[in-house]
């Protein structure tokens, strides 16, 4: 099937809903927005609603009522007609009496289970127009994920390729898939590199006449949304410049075609600091927070207010320590809403009854990740939904207050490797540095394309975290990674035992080997990591388990470098080339026994995560600390040094007890 046929096809399922908020709600009604992508034009809407048994609702599509369902139990359908469709629509449910009144029940939502749009699209054509990226790739009011096909001529060019990745990912707000095409221009919307006239005629398009980026009609596709962005230059040298040049992302693109100049020279990054991070050297006020947050809502209706930053994933606190938060409120008119405040799925508190003030909570560390959200939830009292509303004057109005901080001031920073939850939200601790200028990529000497697409997925993965393109990231082919070239470097591989000659050099330290096509489990040798408890020997013969049941085998492992001490190693690996999903895939919920990791297996349909190996720290703790931090994770230490304990103290109270009954003897002779 063509790209044009496909995207003819357009279809999806949007889910809108309901929210928590609109579940508790006692309004009569519920709205929720849909739309078509803004390079398309809605053909179709399907309403599919699931109730628990609601009497009867009303169906309203921006402001046209649609349908009137009576007995509604289980999953039902509503054709919306083609007329009342716009760019932007709305969906509008009403809760209806018998005789077709307002309808005031309180808690009636609690049976909604689920409110969806079917759509149908067309696609509209295009202008040649570098200001509408990231379209055609993604939408970021409609898409919640996208596929980026980038086609380059040869793979000496996989470095330009990760470049470009990191590039158009950085800004995106939702998670990315890179699709590698060597040599050959994909049937859809793609971005392309080109180094010379010769590569150009490969693609079937005009040769480049300088470092430029340009948007045009892909040659089988004229006149329609199915566009290239295309990074040129007359040589890899030019090309090099026009990637460098988007990696500043100080020039504005418009029109058609922009002609980029070299860059100056970039300050080197901070260690442990990233343009998304919120820092740790002084207090920061929600004000300051990267990114563009939600923290305002006027009317009387639910809500929640939303503040999602980043933070550098290794910041530490003793575990049973708190993050005090001091966190200012408005609430202004009337009716006065209840504050829940929620902290990453856990509730927090809620705010004392007032107006306005301030409130010192208490964040435990756990509650705290890499990437956070908190939540404000704004619930009114449940008012007579079908009175009269009477005359008013404005609106209620809840603020959270900007100069409200999250004391993280002063925090330390360290880290227990390896954490494969780390690395793979977070990129740790490869983000350690946000332009990756002491990460090495390991590639097959002839990547297939999956490891390819992998690789540039994880790059452009790590520029959405830090917000910093991965200018300095270094990919090397196997055959070339000597222990010299690794050194001082944290290093992803990607590739089999069978075509990356560094998985196979290091398959005997990785906790996953293949033998034969067969994957197993192998423990390190006895070291000091097992008084930490015989979890890692469990988790050994859980994953072996695991390993038997399933022959469709991937995995990510990780151990510390066996080039240089207190470095990472990161291996994404399979028994076969074509077997090595997209990184995607190895993300979300993993079965496990603990929250960090060293061997994350995808075996069929089952996501689950081991720790099998050992550990190493990373950063800096005072003695004290790391000394309690030592005994906290080998415990078992503690044994023989309880028994030398109990043993001395059984000896003093022997000799105690016997100089008392001695002396008590003495005294019965007198």
């Amino acid at each position: 099937m063509t790209a044009l046929l496909a995207v003819l096809l357009a279809a999806r399922v949007l889910e809108l809903g309901p929210t928590r908020a609109q579940r508790e709600s006692a309004a009569t009604g519920l709205e929720f927005p849909f739309a078509a992508r803004a390079d398309q034009e809605l053909t179709s809407a399907t309403v599919r609603l699931a109730a628990d048994g609601m009497e009867k609702l009303e169906v309203v599509v921006n402001d046209e009522p649609v349908a009137v369902l009576s007995g509604v139990d289980g999953t039902r359908e509503v054709p919306v007609p083609k007329e009342l469709l716009a760019e932007r629509n709305s969906l509008g449910l009403r809760l209806k009496g018998a005789d077709g009144s307002c309808a005031a029940r309180p808690g009636a939502w609690r049976a909604l289970k689920s409110v969806a749009v079917a759509v149908e699209a067309d696609p509209t054509p295009l202008p040649d127009d570098l200001a509408l990226l990231p379209l055609p790739f993604f939408d970021r009011g409609y898409d919640t994920d996208a596929t980026v096909p980038i086609a380059f001529a040869a793979t000496d060019e996989a470095p330009l390729a990760a470049l470009a990745a990191s590039w158009f990912a950085v800004d995106a707000p939702i998670p990315l898939t890179f699709e590698a095409h060597v040599g050959s221009l994909p049937d859809s919307r793609a971005l392309v590199l080109v180094a010379g006239a010769l590569e150009a005629a490969r693609f079937g398009l005009p040769p480049p006449s300088g470092p430029s980026v340009r948007m045009i009609d892909h040659p089988l596709h004229p006149g329609s949304n199915v566009k290239l962005v295309v990074v040129a230059g007359r040589n890899r040298t030019e090309l090099s410049t026009a990637l460098q040049a988007l990696a500043t992302r100080t020039r504005r693109l418009a029109g058609p075609e922009v002609k980029l100049d070299a860059p100056a020279a970039r300050t080197q990054p901070v260690p442990g600091e990233a343009p998304r991070w919120v820092g740790t050297a002084a207090e920061v006020p929600f004000s300051a927070y990267p990114g563009e947050h939600e923290l305002s809502h006027e009317g009387s209706a639910p809500a929640t207010l939303s503040l999602r930053f980043r933070v550098a994933p290794d910041v530490w606190l003793w575990p049973a320590d708190f993050v005090a938060l001091d966190l200012g409120w408005l609430a202004r008119g009337s009716p006065r809403p209840r504050l829940d405040v929620e902290m990453n799925g856990d509730f927090v508190a809620t705010l004392p009854d007032r107006d306005h003030g301030r409130a010192r909570l208490r964040i435990p560390r756990d509650h705290l990740r890499g990437f956070n959200e908190l939540l404000v939830h704004v619930h009114y009292p449940d008012p007579d939904p079908c009175a009269v509303a009477p005359a008013q004057g404005d609106p209620p109005h809840v603020e959270i207050a900007p100069d409200s901080v999250l004391h993280l001031e002063g925090a330390r920073h360290f880290s227990m490797l390896p954490d494969l939850s780390l690395f793979a939200f977070d990129g740790w601790p490869f983000t350690r540095v946000a332009d990756l200028s002491e990460t090495a990529i390991v590639l097959p000497d002839r990547p297939a394309a999956a490891e390819l697409g992998t690789a540039l997925s994880i790059v452009a993965r790590m520029a959405q975290v830090t917000g910093s393109v991965g200018t300095g990231v270094a990919l090397l082919p196997a055959s070339a990674a000597s222990d010299e070239d690794l050194a001082n470097r944290d290093v992803l591989v990607v590739g089999t035992p069978g075509d990356n000659a560094v998985v196979a050099r290091w398959a005997d330290r990785l906790p996953l080997r293949f033998e034969n096509g067969a994957a197993r489990v192998q423990g390190p040798p006895i070291s000091l990591d097992l008084l930490g408890g015989l979890g890692p020997l469990l988790d050994q013969r859980r994953a072996n388990e695991l390993l038997s049941r399933s022959a469709n085998v991937a995995a990510i492992a990780a151990i510390e470098s066996p080039v240089t001490k207190g470095r990472s190693v990161v291996a994404v690996t399979a028994a076969d080339p074509s077997r090595i999903p997209p990184f995607s895939a190895f993300l979300g919920y993993a079965r496990a026994r603990t929250r960090a990791g060293d061997l994350l297996l995808l075996a069929g349909d089952e996501r689950a995560m081991f720790r099998v190996g050992g550990w190493f720290g990373l950063g800096q703790l005072d003695s004290w600390t790391e000394a309690r931090w030592f005994l906290a994770s080998h415990f078992l230490l503690l044994l023989p040094v309880a028994f030398v304990g109990a043993f001395a103290f059984a000896g003093d109270a022997r000799r105690f007890f016997a100089l008392k009954r001695k002396r008590r003897l003495a005294e019965g002779e007198q």
